[in-house]
């Protein structure tokens, strides 16, 4: 009876429904249910907070000048809930909004005959356009901290002897200058050096030159180029496929200074991206909170001794408020800096001064060269009247005086002997946001991945 009722409705249905409105009906469903399914899958929109650094390095050299545009790459990833929102390497499109006095680079070139107004840049950056062609808009905080950036790692502990590390300075120096001849680009660094010896020379912001930019708001990273995060495994200790350590890549949240920095100060450093297990589960979280301390701080002092710090890792803060002791030793560190810097096994920072004996015996023995009487006195003055660039040679050939060229030469070996030794040395400084690396011990990395 029941399956009679049936037949008789569906009967009176297909009267009602004519092939046309059925095939309609068919069409609309058809159309509507991918969009349907997709809209369930399709991620959700990332959104990076405000005040998150972003790490620009400039991909080729441009004129100083405001107003000039500026094309970086992102230096590190940018993550947001864990997940990646902008990849290294994603390009930033900026410009020069100002230029600042440079005054202690004009005073130190004033010793070289060298009048170039020298200046710093202050850039901002409007957009990024990922790998993807997505351009996506954003505004950062002004930033005049552009400076090439130099990697340290630590070295092997090793005792030496005085000898040994004045032996070790000379190949420094030897190395550096290796580098400087062998390595591409050679024509445009000659080119440079040539300007560098005039007394005036147009300015340029060189390639490299990183800047640490803070988004002066949220920034909304569409959908299509929310890509979630690759998986990140954990590190494993040299000679062991079993004992796993923990990476840490984190910033700075405070400025940190050999010039005021007391040993057992505290300081914090957030983490900037998560790190994940061989089972791709989340080991650390982005945001968690690291607590460091200072070991070591001296001041730069006289006669050019340059400060040095160093620090360590001794607490990990989840987001959720758990605490977890830890052992942390920096395994890496960006410093903007002009000198040479190097690290030791311990994770601590310092000068290293490269030529700082042989630079200026080099210009004491040109200096002596038109004190010679037997030799060429156009060509001992050109070589030996070193220390005031163009104007010096020029000077020093023109005046026919042996006396006056090597007065000129000896000028600039006394320069140098300042600058290498009687100068009062610089403090050592990372800034707020700088990039560190910090590995954690097994212990830790066993517990967390535990958790």
């Amino acid at each position: 009876m029941q399956q009679i009722r049936r037949l008789e409705a569906h009967r009176l249905l297909a009267g009602r429904l004519s092939p046309p409105l059925i095939v309609s009906l068919l069409i609309c469903f058809c159309a509507a249910a991918p969009a349907a399914l997709g809209q369930g899958a399709q991620p959700e929109a990332l959104t990076i907070p405000a005040g998150t650094p972003i790490e620009a390095r400039l991909v080729r050299h441009i004129p100083m000048k405001a107003g000039q545009p500026v094309q970086a790459a992102l230096a590190h990833a940018v993550y947001a809930d864990n997940r990646l929102a902008f990849p290294e390497g994603a390009l930033l499109h900026g410009s020069v909004v100002s230029l600042e006095s440079n005054r202690e680079l004009r005073t130190d070139a004033r010793l070289n005959a060298d009048f170039t107004p020298y200046h710093k840049p202050t850039v901002t950056f409007t957009s990024v356009t990922l790998p993807d062609g997505t351009s996506v808009p954003l505004a950062t905080m002004p930033s005049s901290d552009g400076a090439p950036v130099i990697r340290l790692a630590p070295a092997s502990a090793q005792s030496r002897s005085l000898i040994g590390k004045g032996v070790d300075a000379v190949k420094g120096w030897v190395d550096s200058t290796k580098e400087a001849l062998l390595a591409p680009g050679l024509g445009d660094r000659m080119v440079q050096l040539l300007y560098h010896q005039l007394p005036y020379h147009p300015e340029r912001i060189e390639q490299g030159t990183m800047w640490t930019c803070e988004l002066k708001d949220a920034v909304l990273v569409p959908a299509p180029a929310a890509i979630p995060s690759p998986p990140v495994q954990a590190g494993t200790d040299a000679g062991s496929s079993d004992k796993k350590n923990v990476e840490l890549h984190a910033y700075l949240d405070e400025e940190l200074s050999s010039s005021n920095a007391k040993v057992g100060q505290q300081f914090r450093a957030t983490v900037a991206e998560p790190v994940r297990g061989a089972d791709h589960s989340l080991i650390v979280l982005q945001g968690a909170m690291l607590v460091g301390r200072i070991t070591r701080a001296k001041a730069a002092r006289s006669f050019h001794r340059d400060g040095s710090l160093r620090f360590e890792f001794r607490q990990l803060q989840l987001p959720g408020g758990n605490k977890e002791q830890i052992i942390g030793s920096v395994t890496g560190l960006e410093a903007k800096s002009g000198a040479a810097l190097k690290m030791d096994s311990e994770g601590g920072v310092k000068s290293q001064p490269q030529g700082r004996v042989i630079v200026p015996l080099i210009l004491t023995a040109l200096a002596s060269r038109p004190l010679d009487d037997d030799s060429n006195l156009t060509v001992s003055a050109g070589v030996g009247s070193n220390g005031m660039g163009l104007i010096g040679r020029v000077v020093g050939m023109a005046a026919s005086s042996r006396d006056l060229a090597a007065g000129i030469g000896f000028y600039g070996a006394a320069v140098s002997v300042y600058r290498r030794w009687l100068r009062h040395g610089k403090d050592l400084t990372f800034p707020k946001d700088n990039r560190i690396d910090i590995e954690v011990s097994q212990r830790l990395g066993q517990q967390l991945s535990q958790r």
